[in-house]
């Protein structure tokens, strides 16, 4: 009795598998496979096996599988291999999710900064609700989503939701938080100025709690701005988006943008199959081989000054005047920075605030200079305005601002 018990164990384990691989069938549902053959005790539910008989049922797939392939290699070798190549591929989210609280000085409206956000890359796309992006922290990818909590709490304050799918302190999560929805920029001080504008002064009323949202990393930034050069940001984006399904990790079903180190070891050709050009694609390695060396330090812009940051920028091959522009009032909030050779900015500026006029680079910046120090951000709004003038006035707005 004693000795038919395993058999029939075995048996009954056999019948089991084909029994759930035939349902998932007529379900419309393959097998995951590894190493080539199915993974029988994937398709069990969880603790009808012992971690033991998992792992022998493993080992004897991938046995057969590489004496099929006719194969030499050492299977714990090939197992890692394969297990090493899926982990940096996906990631599933585990455990318990952080959670931590962030007050926002009002003016801010998040609904409104989403929308303008979208409409910049999209005029098709759906406006979501949530901040909702995928990012490396301290080499742990993880998903982060901002919500608003409710309405505008006491002292003119905004308190939103802040959660990260994965397990990282609360101090980098309430930092990370700070710099996407671009925390520390105070609005009043250039509403004050604008207000002087009969345009601009409307303008600004009607998008009161708009702010500019950053990427997540300042090297993601750099990326930004070298693709988006003499390209539409809908083109733009279109590239950084299979740039990052390939390279980047992918996050319960959100990718996270590739790392300088990912990205060094990327050769050309690949870079070159999600749309960039040759030269963007020399940039773009030469920009991260750099950074992931320590030769440029992206981070210590922040303690420049506008003049010092854009002379560092400028050396970097695949930098121009425009791109450390639009660097540095994009990537590192400076609100007086000014990319004044690009074109839809002179065409949005002379359509609203210059009579129609069609203005140089010089002019630009002749029709903002009232407006300094936030030559940049009155732009911004300028140009976010134009963009969501496609959109009904009533989706403008959250309930916070009316």
């Amino acid at each position: 009795m004693v000795g038919n018990r395993e058999p029939q164990t075995r048996s009954h384990e056999r019948n089991t598998w084909r029994q759930q691989f035939r349902r998932g069938r007529a379900q419309g549902r393959t097998a995951p496979k590894h190493g080539g053959r199915v993974c029988r005790y994937r398709l069990l539910v969880p603790g009808q096996l012992s971690r033991e008989r998992r792992a022998e049922l493993d080992l004897r797939c991938e046995d057969r599988a590489s004496s099929s392939r006719g194969r030499s290699s050492r299977l714990g070798a090939a197992t890692t291999r394969a297990t090493a190549i899926e982990s940096s591929a996906q990631v599933r989210s585990k455990g318990p999710r952080v959670q931590s609280t962030l007050v926002v000085a009002a003016p801010f409206d998040l609904g409104l900064s989403l929308a303008a956000h979208i409409r910049f890359r999209s005029r098709t796309e759906a406006i979501p609700r949530t901040l909702k992006v995928g990012v490396c922290v301290n080499d742990v990818p993880t998903i982060v989503e901002i919500a608003r909590v409710g309405r505008v709490v006491s002292k003119g304050c905004q308190s939103l939701l802040v959660t990260s799918t994965q397990i990282i302190s609360r101090r980098d999560l309430s930092t990370l938080a700070r710099r996407l929805v671009a925390a520390d920029l105070d609005l009043r001080p250039f509403y004050r100025v604008a207000s002087r504008h009969p345009v601009l002064g409307a303008i600004v009323t009607s998008l009161k709690g708009l702010k500019p949202l950053p990427p997540p990393s300042l090297f993601e930034m750099a990326v930004i701005a070298i693709t988006e050069q003499q390209l539409s940001m809908t083109a733009a984006f279109q590239i950084r988006s299979r740039l990052i399904k390939r390279f980047g990790t992918l996050v319960d079903d959100l990718h996270v943008f590739p790392t300088s180190e990912r990205l060094v070891h990327v050769p050309l050709r690949d870079l070159k199959t999600c749309g960039l050009s040759r030269r963007k694609a020399e940039y773009l390695k030469g920009v991260a081989s750099r950074i992931a060396s320590g030769e440029l330090d992206l981070e210590a812009l922040s303690q420049k000054t506008d003049v010092e940051a854009a002379a560092v920028l400028v050396r970097e091959r695949g930098f121009g005047d425009w791109s450390a522009q639009y660097f540095l009032g994009r990537g590192l909030g400076r609100t007086d920075s000014l990319p004044s050779a690009d074109v839809g900015l002179r065409r949005a500026i002379g359509k609203y605030l210059a009579r129609g006029q069609h203005l140089s680079p010089s002019g630009l910046d002749r029709v903002l200079a009232p407006f300094t120090p936030f030559r940049g951000l009155a732009a911004f709004y300028v140009a976010a305005y134009a963009r969501l003038s496609s959109l009904p006035r009533a989706k403008w707005s959250s309930p916070e601002y009316g």
